[in-house]
């Protein structure tokens, strides 16, 4: 039994032989397609080793047969090379079983045969994961089919033997299980060892040859000291930097050292010296080395004294890095910097990137240094906190950004949005790309638009102002186109109440007439109203202080408001003279009062208030009407009422416009409040808090004079002259107003001749002479009007006193104008008495 196990023990021993071959095959084969010769060689590798195998088999006795290891080797052949190194490797075992002899060697190559088959089989039913790999299957497989061969073989032994000594033979075939079973296992283990060295091997190859292509092609060397020749041994990739492959290894450190550039020399040497010293540091450097060829490079340099167990400084380690186009990249990076920020420096406003996602900011990738002077922040505050530059942006803005991104990177359209920061305004003009993460990278420019929005406004504004005006000259063009008409309306029926008032004394018909006469009045109010918006109304300025006209008016003030309004006046002594049209303003002031009596509902505190006002720079009311710089007068009147909501506020000065109940206002009268005022170069300004009360400010432009009297004599109030022998020339286009005017005249004594237009007037004058007074309406048909007239009468007669009636105050003002000083002008309707009273003050001088 021992000579069996030794005789297998011997013939197991052969198998690890093979790896060696398969290490060499493998490695040269690598994983290149496996092809004839390779699998030639392998048959021959595992061929060999089968015949080994068998001639260091254990002979049965009685040329039973052979227990032997070939079954591994066969089998594997097979297995891993195919049909024909599994048919080489039977052919060459096949030749050693046969010279080996003995009546079982037929049996014996059959067997053989059967293993290649079965390897032949494993390659079907236990495929490779990897070659050369064999599967823990193709182990188990293996054995298993063997091992049925083998009980076959031994089944057809004992049938063939007459006596069969089942004890002897248990031991036998006990040994060839185990043999058979060790070969399998040890040569699939060797395989498998095999495969994982050559692997490993292949890995280092490829690293080691990777490691080569780095250092070839980001420009690195290695180099390390010798300590026993007392010089530095260098790569070929250090010597390919300089250009020293050619240069003798005993002459590359100097050679080294005269490619140095010269201030960098004596750093390294004192670097150098300190590793000497003992300093174990890694050291890194960075200084300009030259070529061979000349060429100046940048090289950092990082080395170490002591290889970390030599600790006498005999050895040395290191690398050299090539960094000129790094150091070209960063001097073409800083270069570009500086012009960018050279450009960014006049440019009126910042470049910016950053990656976004709907709705929200991810990250600020850049930002010019302007970001400071818009957002208050720094660059580095923005990209440290990104939501930082949002913080006041309104959902809807967040929302309408989002579509705006998605869209420019599907479509590829731009991106612009105006946006409201603390600094003023900023116009976004970019471009946004789809990361395909959910995130878009947004390029762009964000640009100052805070003048351009200045100026926007400045233009919208000086547009209403214009339209402003636009309005008031259409206003006053309707309003004068039917002034006149309107006017002679009211002076026909005006002039004709008052004729039939002259002759009738029945109480009830008086009483009719003075209601028509106080409507006919009351529709020459809100004529003049209405001209007084459109700042045409007639006007007769004077020097005036406004505390005397307050005082003045204070006794029909406590008339018109009732006993619970309280009446404040707070009045400036010394106050600035302005030059206002007198009846004007105390017709605005008994406006004002109506509308605080209404906006208190009659009970409350009312403040008459008098001051100078100095305005140095441009003053803007909240009607967007300028006013000059300089001194004036201020008028103000407040009350402790409702106040003026924001929305009526706006239409405050329209004409017709009025929130009282109808027949209760015209809405003419702060329409012509301030009409009075801007004919006057003033403006009006409010002040107003819902609930709080309201306060009108009249400004009126100071002047320099002294205050004139009252030129009326309250004496000749009601007088109404009579006239004598005094000859009138009456010059009316309008046959019913010339008919009221000339009966009224007559019936007051004068002699009068009349004329329908100026070219009549003048024949008349021309052809009849005497005449004591010109009466004479402005606008007519003809060549002359009435300005015209009274140049061409003066021409004849220099001194003749005249009147001119209007029907509005502009009609002063056509071509021709002939007016003097001491001319009076009339606004139609004339009441009879106030027509009497000028003829008799023209003819009195």
């Amino acid at each position: 039994m021992n000579e069996i196990f030794s005789s297998v023990v011997d013939s197991v021993l052969a198998v690890p032989l093979l790896g060696g071959a398969l290490v060499f095959l493998l490695i040269y084969q690598g994983k290149r397609r496996v092809g004839m010769v390779h699998r030639g060689a392998l048959g021959l590798a595992f061929g060999i080793a089968a015949a080994l195998t068998v001639r260091a088999g254990y002979e049965l006795p009685g040329d039973a047969g052979f227990i032997n290891g070939v079954v591994g080797p066969l089998l594997f052949a097979a297995y891993i090379g195919g049909t024909l190194a599994g048919l080489i490797a039977f052919v060459i075992a096949a030749i050693a079983r046969y010279v080996m002899g003995g009546d079982m060697q037929i049996v014996g190559i059959l067997i053989e045969a059967a293993y290649v088959l079965i390897g032949i089989g494993l390659r079907w039913w236990a495929p490779f994961q990897s070659w050369p790999n064999p599967t823990r299957r193709s182990l188990i497989l293996a054995i298993f089919l063997v091992f049925g061969a083998i009980s076959i073989s031994i089944i057809f032994a004992i049938s063939q033997s007459e006596s069969v000594d089942i004890a002897a033979a248990l031991p036998v075939l006990l040994a060839t299980y185990l043999v058979n079973a060790g070969s399998i296992f040890l040569v699939w283990f060797v395989i498998c060892d095999v495969a994982r060295v050559t692997d490993a091997s292949r890995q280092n190859m490829l690293r080691a040859r990777q490691m080569q292509m780095l250092y070839e092609e980001a420009g690195v060397g290695s180099f390390s000291f010798d300590s026993e020749r007392g010089s530095f041994k260098w790569d070929e990739s250090l010597l390919d930097m300089y250009g020293m492959r050619d240069t003798p290894p005993e002459q590359r450190d100097k050679a080294y050292a005269a490619l140095l550039h010269p201030d960098d020399r004596t750093e390294l040497m004192a670097n150098a010296a300190r590793g000497l010293a003992g300093d174990r540091t890694v050291t890194r450097d960075v200084g300009r080395v030259y070529k061979t060829t000349g060429e100046m490079m940048f090289v950092k340099r990082v080395w170490q004294v002591g290889d970390g167990q030599d600790r006498s400084g005999s050895t040395a380690f290191g690398l050299n890095i090539n960094l000129t186009d790094f150091q070209k990249l960063r001097t073409e990076h800083d270069t570009t910097a500086e012009r960018l920020r050279l450009a960014t420096e006049g440019f009126p406003g910042l470049i910016y990137q950053g990656i976004w996602a709907p709705g929200r900011v991810v990250r600020h990738l850049y930002l010019s240094d302007k970001c400071e002077k818009f957002w208050g922040v720094t660059p580095q505050q923005a990209y440290d906190e990104p939501s930082i530059l949002d913080a006041n942006k309104l959902q809807e803005e967040v929302e309408k950004a989002s579509e705006m991104m998605v869209e420019s990177a599907r479509n590829g359209t731009a991106m612009y949005s105006r946006r409201k920061i603390p600094a003023g305004w900023i116009d976004f003009f970019g471009k946004a790309t789809d990361l395909g993460d959910g995130t878009y990278r947004i390029d762009g420019v964000m640009v100052d638009a805070t003048e351009e929005v200045a100026a926007q406004e400045e233009a919208q504004r000086q547009a209403e102002i214009a339209h402003s005006a636009q309005r008031m000259e259409s206003i006053g063009r309707l309003t004068g186109g039917i002034a006149h008409d309107f006017n002679n309306l009211l002076a026909i029926i005006m002039g004709n109440l008052e004729l039939l008032k002259d002759d009738e004394e029945d109480i009830d018909r008086l009483r009719f007439i003075d209601s028509g006469l106080e409507a006919t009045k009351r529709g020459a109010v809100l004529t003049r109203a209405m001209l007084a918006h459109a700042r045409k109304a007639r006007l007769e300025p004077e020097v005036l202080d406004l505390g005397c006209v307050v005082r003045n008016s204070k006794n029909w003030m406590e008339r018109a408001l009732p006993e619970a309004v309280e009446i404040e006046t707070s009045l400036l002594a010394g106050l600035w003279q302005a030059r206002v049209d007198r009846a004007s303003l105390e017709s605005a002031l008994l406006n004002l009062l109506l509308n605080a009596r209404d906006a208190m509902n009659g009970h409350g505190k009312l403040t008459i208030e008098t001051a100078n006002i100095r305005i140095d720079n441009a003053y803007i009311d909240q009607r967007k009407a300028e006013l000059e710089p300089g001194r004036y007068a201020m008028l103000a009147v407040s009350d402790t009422g409702s106040g003026i909501s924001p929305d009526t506020l706006e239409h405050i000065f329209a004409p017709f416009f009025t929130t009282k109940g109808p027949g209760e206002g015209s809405g003419m009268g702060l329409a012509m409040v301030e009409g009075f005022v801007k004919q006057s170069n003033g403006t009006v300004q409010i002040y107003t808090e819902v609930g709080e009360g309201t306060t009108f400010k009249l400004y009126f432009p100071a002047i320099h004079a002294s205050v004139s009297q009252d030129a009326r004599d309250d004496a000749t109030v009601g007088r109404v002259e009579q006239g004598g022998d005094q000859r009138i020339l009456l010059v009316e286009d309008e046959r019913q107003v010339r008919q009221v005017l000339s009966t009224t005249l007559r019936a007051a004594g004068y002699h009068v001749t009349e004329a329908s237009s100026g070219d009549d007037a003048l024949r008349i004058f021309q052809s009849a002479e005497g005449f004591d007074l010109l009466v004479t309406d402005i606008v007519m048909p003809g060549t002359l009007q009435g300005t015209t007239l009274a140049k061409a009468i003066r021409v004849l007669d220099p001194n003749l006193p005249m009147i001119f009636l209007s029907g509005y105050a502009s009609e002063a003002t056509v071509h021709g104008n002939g007016l003097r000083p001491e001319d009076i002008r009339l606004m139609k309707p004339v009441p009879k008495a106030d027509l009497l009273l000028a003829i008799s003050d023209a003819l009195s001088g």
